[in-house]
């Protein structure tokens, strides 16, 4: 049968390979953070779309939007720091899935946000992830054609 809201039993698929610690300080930092990763998001949203839809599950404390390294322009993901943690799991729990921009987003529990890890980690400058899609939103696969040449 299929589910309405994401299971929060298994708190993330994805791990961190820069996280500085070993995994069983990983796991804790999952479930200890008040911080969420936003994938698979349009280029073009804005903070404040975002700070629209998030703020519906708790108060936010701050948003960074990930940033190609190259140009400085945002490149498909953010980070989203609750005040609670309650605030955060009902973000994974109630807005991962949701359309955002015509795309449907991927929310995380994250480790916690460190300066640093808002710059995309791609060879092209922005998400690795999007180095291997082909569903571009308009204008940006001519942008990534060019960063390769």
């Amino acid at each position: 049968m299929a589910s309405l809201f994401k299971d929060l039993s298994k708190l993330s698929a994805y791990r961190d390979r820069r996280f500085p610690g070993n995994q069983e300080e990983f796991e804790y930092a999952l479930l200890t953070s008040t911080t969420v990763y936003v994938g698979n998001m349009s280029f073009y949203t804005t903070e404040e779309q975002v700070y629209e839809l998030f703020s519906r599950t708790g108060e936010i404390k701050k948003i960074i939007m990930g940033l190609d390294k190259n140009t400085k322009t945002p490149c498909g993901f953010c980070f989203i720091l609750y005040y609670s943690r309650e605030d955060t799991e009902d973000a994974c729990k109630y807005i991962s899935g949701t359309i955002l921009d015509d795309r449907p987003i991927r929310v995380d529990f994250d480790w916690g946000f460190q300066e640093g890890r808002q710059w995309g980690r791609g060879r092209s400058g922005g998400q690795v992830r999007d180095e291997y899609r082909t569903d571009y939103d308009p204008d940006i696969l001519l942008m990534v054609y060019h960063n390769y040449l």
